[in-house]
């Protein structure tokens, strides 16, 4: 067991406040802070809440109760190797005690439940291995203390010294030993030698820079004090020589001086007729608080004389009716001792069924867990065969915008070229006259009306009845083959998308992001559904234990029977109390 955090809430000086030490981690852990700070208090509060019943008002949790009253409060935070816990308890007034699972966020055992599971952390109580963390300050060996708490004490000192011992024994003894003096006289040899500092190391540098500095702070401080000094003198010089150029000052501080000194002679006649005087009134003074102790002592003893003849009668009364009081209680014993023992049957049988009831309702919340765990199983498993269906006809039209942008890019600059080459060719029409019966031809090609056609390089315009006119561009030829390696670029591109064009690849991107939104949204269900995954569900599914099938069918009021253990447990509490009495 190892615990992690202490908080205590209204316990001794710390009435109507908290305290929390957190972070208590592995290895030694310092808890430090002024005298009458609280540290003494934090473990003892942390004594009662491992030691000490909820339901019980001994010493030592009286003692952690505030002069103002209240009911004190401490939890603890522990880690075992079953998993972290967090140990609540609250004594006095409506005392309890909880365990809570941390991991899980769930109540573990409560009452005496919580009890038992703290008893079965601490087995042994102070006199065990357990009682290594409370070898406190406090123990004197005059308080009044049982022999169990002694003799528990004694072993634990007895076991904290012997886990002492055995570390230093592992230390000072052994190749451990001699492994650490080798490190030491290894790590020496490099700063001093056999005649001191060795030369040029992190030693011999270290003591001459003392050396340095030290002259160097003795040397200002003699320049510091030098120069105060002629300051000193400098001003002491200064003011003398205004005093003694002024003669009426020189006049009227004689005569302040005449009149202060018959002043101060005054003062001290009337100071010597006060000191008198306060003499003779610390007489008087010490004479009447002698007196009025005397007579506080005498008005207190007549008090106690009174009072304890008053309570020797009272006394004497009262041996009379205890006398008849122990017959009585005699004859009572019997009837005590008949009600304990039905008192303990009542209350086993009442503290049974509700563990019963415990177990039954445990597997009630176990099988409704089960049908719901299933449940989201089904509609986990069929959102999970929609993702990957969508998965699957998403990946072979997936492109990306990148992409499709480069291509709209090509495209763009594919049309850009193509214009301007056009623009550049040379061209030629021809409008005929009305009734005109000729056709002329470019190329073997009709030229129509008003029709104009661009050529390259050269081109030959027949004209029935006249001949064959031949025209010239004389323009160069664009030899940079720019549009040609863009349109190539732009086929390879197309085949890596495998589109026939940029509108298939616009195409194939919308339905890319609409299969993509669903596939977020089937995901988004199933986080939902299994946040932690199928395999977390179907664990979680087999680790479900709905117990048997008597406990399910087991019918009785929890709170009935919880009244009715309350009940037995009041009832065993008052037969033991008048066994007792």
């Amino acid at each position: 067991m190892k615990i992690s955090a202490l908080r205590l809430f209204n316990v001794k000086r710390f009435a109507n406040r908290g305290v929390a030490i957190e972070g208590i981690g592995d290895g030694v852990n310092v808890l430090s802070a002024a005298n009458e700070y609280g540290k003494s208090t934090s473990f003892e509060a942390l004594h009662a809440l491992f030691f000490q019943r909820h339901s019980g008002t001994p010493e030592a949790v009286r003692r952690l109760r505030p002069y103002s009253g209240g009911n004190p409060m401490v939890e603890a935070d522990i880690t075992t190797q079953a998993g972290t816990f967090r140990i609540a308890k609250q004594f006095y007034g409506g005392g309890w005690a909880r365990i809570t699972d941390l991991a899980a966020g769930r109540l573990v055992a409560q009452a005496d439940e919580a009890e038992n599971f703290i008893a079965n952390l601490v087995k042994g109580g102070t006199a065990g291995p357990a009682g290594l963390l409370w070898v406190r300050q406090g123990i004197t060996g005059i308080e009044k203390r049982s022999n169990t708490e002694e003799e528990g004490e004694k072993q634990v000192r007895k076991s904290l010294l012997e886990s002492v011992q055995g570390e230093v024994e592992a230390i000072t003894g052994g190749r451990r030993m001699a492994e650490i003096i080798a490190a030491v006289a290894e790590e020496a040899d490099k700063l001093v030698s056999k005649r001191g500092p060795r030369a040029g190391g992190r030693y011999a540098t270290a003591i001459e820079e003392r050396d340095r500095l030290a002259a160097a702070e003795q040397k200002l401080a003699d320049e510091v004090s030098m120069l105060r000094d002629a300051l000193d003198k400098r001003v002491s010089i200064t003011k003398r020589l205004a005093e003694l150029d002024q003669p009426e000052e020189r006049h009227d501080r004689r005569l302040a001086v005449e009149k202060a000194q018959t002043a101060f002679d005054s003062a001290k006649a009337h100071g010597e007729k006060v000191r008198a005087a306060e003499a003779e009134l610390q007489l008087v003074r010490e004479r009447r608080t002698a007196a009025d102790t005397a007579l506080v002592t005498f008005r207190g003893a007549l008090a106690r004389a009174q009072a304890l003849d008053e309570k020797l009668q009272a006394q004497e009364q009262q041996r009379g009716l205890i006398v008849e009081h122990r017959r009585e209680a005699a004859a009572a014993i019997d009837t005590a001792r008949a009600e304990l023992e039905a008192a303990e049957i009542e209350e086993q049988s009442a503290r049974d069924l509700l563990a019963r009831l415990g177990a039954a309702l445990k597997a009630k919340q176990a099988a409704e867990q089960l049908a719901d765990l299933n449940k989201r199983l089904a509609e986990a498993d069929g959102l999970r065969r929609t993702l990957e269906d969508r998965e699957a006809k998403l990946a072979p039209i997936n492109i990306s915008a990148d992409a499709i942008d480069a291509l709209q890019k090509l495209e763009i600059e594919i049309a850009q070229l193509r214009a301007v080459e056009e623009a550049a060719r040379p061209s030629v029409s021809i409008v005929y006259d009305a009734g005109a019966a000729v056709g002329v031809a470019v190329d073997g090609q009709p030229l129509e009306d008003g029709v104009e056609r661009s050529y390259e390089g050269q081109a030959r315009l027949s004209v029935p009845g006249i001949g064959t006119i031949t025209l010239r561009s004389n323009q160069p030829s664009r030899a940079d083959g720019r549009r040609e390696q863009i349109e190539t670029k732009r086929r390879t591109l197309l085949v890596s998308m495998g589109v026939d064009g940029l509108a298939q690849a616009r195409e194939w991107q919308v339905r890319a992001q609409e299969f993509a939104a669903e596939i977020r949204e089937v995901r988004a269900r199933l986080s939902l559904v299994a946040p932690d995954g199928l395999a977390k569900l179907r664990e979680d599914i087999a680790a479900c234990d709905v117990g048997g099938a008597e406990l399910l069918e087991l019918k009785a009021d929890p709170e009935q029977v919880r009244s009715a253990l309350a009940s037995a447990e009041q009832r065993r509490t008052l037969a033991r109390q008048a066994q007792r009495d």
